[in-house]
């Protein structure tokens, strides 16, 4: 399943309205986590953990995984943080989450609603009346999804402490609550400068809405897919689909669209055996660290919510 088409972008470029950079706490940058001698362990790392919570019968409503689909349950989770009932402009309705979600540009208001309703079955979400107004349904994220959703964030922590042990991303490590409140709390601050971040990386795009696509390849990675000497053959790849939920067919899409975009390539008798380009380990790697650089600012803006001071250490 795909919640982006081809053609689809935001609906306004996402870095036209991003913070002012004064407004956001100094932070780690995507050519600093580059050149990090430790980087190749860092994206092990996070191929490793991302992995785990994006396996099938991890990841919510037994569905998988896509941006769509993980933007939608992070913002479930922030707009419930920030839930006030004396202010109707923060209940956490459907309609606001499908605001929230429709600025990153990746699912449609009618797959948001299906998305909700698998939720509120396989008990992720609950849908709480509104005290105020009897009418209104809220979305209330479950302990099922919290516990999820720690695990989701202790798996973008884990390569950063990797690479910066001192001072160390400690809090998210220890799937501390109070942590996962005022990172709820404090990342609808980066909500523009993540979505830009994910459009910057235009390559991929399509391997990020595709169900489960950039984690399979990831893992063909983690195989040894880029060795130009790897013997794999597209049957090797097809354990992974029972492990992220989907097709054998579904993964063979994926490497045709791999290969149109020159991220994958055939060699060896009847193109029998594929292998990463170096094209796929730049925009990847960019992507990892670009991604690891959103989870620094968040990390800093929780930091401060909890009237911490982050000290920065190269």
């Amino acid at each position: 399943m795909t919640f982006l088409s081809e053609s689809q972008t935001p609906a306004s470029d996402p870095r036209e309205d991003a913070a002012p950079v004064g407004a956001l706490p100094a932070h780690r940058s995507a050519e600093e986590i580059l050149a990090h001698p430790d980087f190749p362990a860092a994206r092990r790392l996070f191929v490793a953990e991302h992995a785990k919570v994006y396996e099938a019968g991890t990841f919510p409503a037994q569905l998988g995984a896509d941006v769509g689909r993980v933007t939608t349950l992070a913002i479930i989770v922030c707009i419930y943080a920030a839930y006030d009932p004396a202010d109707r402009e923060t209940w956490p309705t459907l309609n606001r989450l499908k605001d929230h979600v429709a600025r990153f540009g990746f699912a449609s208001p009618r797959l948001i609603d299906d998305f909700a309703a698998r939720l509120a079955q396989t008990g992720y979400v609950e849908m709480e009346r509104q005290p105020e107004d009897n009418r209104v349904r809220l979305l209330k994220p479950t302990e099922r999804l919290l516990d999820w959703d720690r695990e989701w964030i202790a798996a973008h922590y884990a390569p950063l402490d990797l690479l910066y042990p001192e001072p160390g991303y400690g809090p998210p490590l220890r799937r501390d609550r109070a942590f996962q409140a005022a990172h709820a709390g404090a990342a609808p601050a980066a909500f523009d400068a993540i979505a830009a971040m994910m459009w910057v990386n235009l390559e991929i795009v399509f391997f990020l809405s595709a169900t489960s696509a950039l984690i399979i390849l990831l893992a063909f990675f983690e195989m040894g897919g880029a060795d130009p000497d790897a013997r794999i053959r597209e049957g090797d790849i097809a354990h992974l689909a029972p492990r992220f939920g989907v097709s054998r067919t579904h993964i063979r899409n994926i490497l045709t669209v791999a290969q149109e975009r020159g991220f994958v390539v055939r060699s060896g008798p009847r193109n029998a055996f594929l292998h990463l380009t170096p094209r796929w380990m730049s925009a990847f790697d960019r992507f990892i660290a670009d991604s690891l650089v959103q989870s620094d600012l968040t990390y800093r803006l929780a930091l401060r919510a909890m009237g911490i001071e982050a000290p920065y250490r190269s």
